[in-house]
């Protein structure tokens, strides 16, 4: 029996930047090894190959209308703002929006059902509290263990120490997962969309 998959892409600015890639399944299990990806190409690559249920993606995947006179940032990003969890607006990004805006393009013309996600929102709604300030030590070694407690699969952070960017990758997988079972809120509106886990 096939079981479905989630992935989670930590997005970076620039291919020669390293991408955060992780892949869980329906037990909320790790698929396979997180790894860092880095062309538009190696993406799509691994998307293609396993097409997930789900892809949470974590940058801007629209740009601001401009409504009510302000220019810089969506609705979706004043609201995460009002939860706690302020973002940079899509027009402050640059090279990192127009990446996602095109990736999203590309995902939406295949066929794959996706969304866009802000690791730090899901940490809001989780209640996960994390030790230190990213992307220290401390705050990777804090993050990893907790995440244990929602995944199966993430090893000790004293076997094995993920990347700031595969764990941002975990955490918008585990987002993709609570889509595809309907456990999400919505922020935002037709301006642009970020997906959270549903609240505690």
């Amino acid at each position: 029996m096939k079981r479905d998959l989630y992935a989670g892409i930590d997005l970076a600015g620039s291919p020669s930047r390293k991408t955060g890639w992780a892949v869980i399944d329906d037990e909320k299990k790790l698929f396979e090894h997180p790894c860092h990806l880095f062309s538009d190409e190696e993406i799509l690559e691994r998307i293609r190959k396993l097409s997930p249920a789900w892809i949470a993606i974590d940058a801007p995947l629209s740009l601001p209308k401009g409504k009510g006179g302000n220019y810089a940032t969506r609705s979706c990003d004043r609201q995460l703002a009002k939860i706690g969890a302020p973002a940079l607006s899509p027009a402050l990004l640059g090279p990192l929006t127009f990446r996602g805006v095109h990736l999203a393009e590309i995902l939406k013309k295949e066929g794959y059902r996706f969304i866009e996600v802000y690791p730090r929102a899901t940490e809001k709604v989780l209640q996960i509290k994390v030790e230190g300030r990213k992307p220290t030590l401390k705050w990777r070694r804090s993050l990893q263990e907790r995440l244990s407690f929602y995944i199966d699969g993430i090893p000790s952070s004293q076997e094995k120490l993920f990347s700031a960017h595969i764990l941002d990758a975990v955490l918008c997988a585990y987002t993709a997962y609570c889509r595809g079972k309907e456990e999400y809120e919505e922020i935002g509106d037709e301006e642009g969309m970020v997906i959270v886990p549903k609240g505690i």
